[in-house]
């Protein structure tokens, strides 16, 4: 990061051990991290904060510390992640500063098991327009924006083969570290150029893309890239600020942009110390979503497959570790199509209430957009029916209309063998709003599918969906009164 400027070639500090007083490690470890002054690439700075609410700390360095200093750090320090440079092929990277003898696929799996997250950086060609002190130091990208995006284009195809080789996770984005540089017209469009084939071809591979540097050159060429519909956008933002504040606050990007995808390098070539290893550092805020790639997941209730109301309200609602930024919901009627109102295509609110004439049927379908940008699937359908009138039902001899029930009325019957003819439904579950002690016989198509008897709401469940003409047919001599049905998917 900086250090890749005044910091140079620097690696960390071999593992120093330090004394606490006459304290072991244990109380090393309660009395926190303890500043012993600026080392050989070190510098004074206040203690580690506190990072801000929903955020976590990430610790970041030139060289990956052995396997045993991970061990002591991930068991003592305040982190939860560290960013890692992953090789860099020659041809973008012309300083080779970065001694990774440590970083293998066994200490990837060995730093995971300790529930920590790992951030890969990716360091190679720099801007065409270098700050003083990086002048001369880095293989620059070209000035052509078709070049550079071209360019970019195979940074990212290096960047993914290192990363898949190491065996890192696809959670984690993958960081173009771009230095500081004094922006220009032409510089701007060769960075943006590059970023945007960085970012395209990460995708392409099935990878999340992250871009850091400063407010004043990366950053601000990023945001004003981004704004810009075609635009391939990074997933995630890393600003150097050294502000020593632990948040992700900046006023460029603004407030709004990459919102739970934002880090904040905040200090910059500080020496810590957690247990008794020392090592030189960089420390950052991270944003808890960043890691996020899961789906949002649905847990909206079903509602009543059938109900006797002139008015039912349909809910759906997700659940996500980032939070649920906005729905997209469709809604169906009867056996039409599904269709997507304007102010359901992109919604906060969670339920609609739907009227419904007897026999009328509503289906909802939503999917959820997380904060950092997951959607999930379509929901299954939440449908809800109100029961078709008795009085839809074409009664042959033998059946009498009577007063009472659902919607004011019945058919009555007394013998057996009689049959009452409806339209034709589609569905696996029947219900029969019956009185009585009669039997009576469901048919579909005119098959029999179901029996069903005694007072209140029936249901029958089919092993699968019939389609065809509905009939209700005595099976017994004692009276019944059939009061309405429902067929439901």
């Amino acid at each position: 990061m900086s250090r890749l400027g005044s910091f140079a070639g620097a690696t960390v500090a071999a593992a120093l051990a330090v004394t606490v007083l006459a304290a072991g490690p244990a109380e090393a470890a309660r009395l926190g991290p303890i500043d012993t002054g600026p080392g050989p690439v070190g510098r004074a700075a206040g203690p580690t904060p506190s990072p801000a609410a929903g955020h976590h700390l990430m610790v970041d360095m030139a060289t990956a510390p052995s396997s045993s200093t991970m061990q002591e750090w991930q068991a003592k320090s305040p982190y939860s992640a560290i960013g890692v440079y992953v090789d860099v092929n020659p041809s973008y990277d012309n300083r080779h500063d970065k001694v990774q003898s440590n970083l293998t696929p066994t200490w990837v799996d060995q730093v995971l098991a300790r529930r920590w997250q790992i951030l890969p950086i990716y360091v190679g060609l720099q801007s065409p327009c270098p700050t003083s002190s990086n002048a001369g130091r880095f293989k620059k990208i070209s000035g052509n924006a078709t070049t550079a995006r071209s360019q970019g284009v195979s940074a990212a195809t290096d960047a993914a083969g290192s990363v898949r080789a190491l065996r890192l996770p696809a959670t984690a984005p993958v960081v173009y570290d771009l230095e500081g540089y004094a922006p220009t017209t032409a510089c701007t469009t060769a960075v943006q150029s590059f970023l945007a084939g960085w970012t395209s071809r990460l995708h392409q591979l099935g990878l999340r893309s992250g871009v850091y540097g400063s407010r004043s050159s990366t950053m601000t060429d990023v945001t004003s890239a981004s704004q810009t519909a075609a635009y391939p956008i990074p997933d995630v933002i890393w600003e150097a600020t050294d502000n020593g504040q632990a948040n992700t606050t900046f006023s460029t990007p603004p407030p709004g942009m990459w919102e739970g995808r934002r880090l904040n390098q905040f200090y910059l070539g500080v020496n810590r110390t957690w247990g008794d290893v020392q090592l030189n550092v960089d420390e950052s805020a991270v944003q808890d979503s960043v890691w996020d790639r899961t789906a949002p997941r649905l847990v909206a209730p079903q509602p009543p497959r059938a109900t006797k109301h002139g008015r039912v309200r349909i809910g759906w609602r997700s659940v996500d570790a980032s939070g649920v930024a906005t729905y997209q919901v469709r809604i169906r009627h009867n056996g039409g199509r599904w269709k997507s109102p304007k102010d359901l295509r992109r919604t906060r609110q969670t339920v609609r209430a739907f009227a419904l004439r007897p026999g009328e049927r509503w289906c909802v379908q939503a999917r959820a957009t997380d904060r950092v940008g997951n959607t999930s699937a379509w929901s299954a359908p939440l449908c809800s029916t109100r029961f078709t009138d008795d009085r839809a039902l074409r009664a042959g001899r033998g059946w009498t209309h009577v007063h009472g029930g659902y919607l004011g009325t019945g058919t009555r019957a007394t013998r057996k063998g009689l049959t009452l003819r409806g339209k034709r439904v589609s569905g696996r579950h029947v219900a029969v709003i019956l009185h009585g002690r009669g039997t009576v016989g469901v048919y579909i198509r005119g098959r029999l599918v179901g029996r069903v008897h005694g007072n209140g709401t029936k249901w029958i469940t089919l092993p699968a969906t019939r389609s065809g003409r509905i009939a209700l047919r005595t099976e017994t001599r004692s009276r019944v009164v059939v009061d309405g049905y429902a067929v439901t998917p």
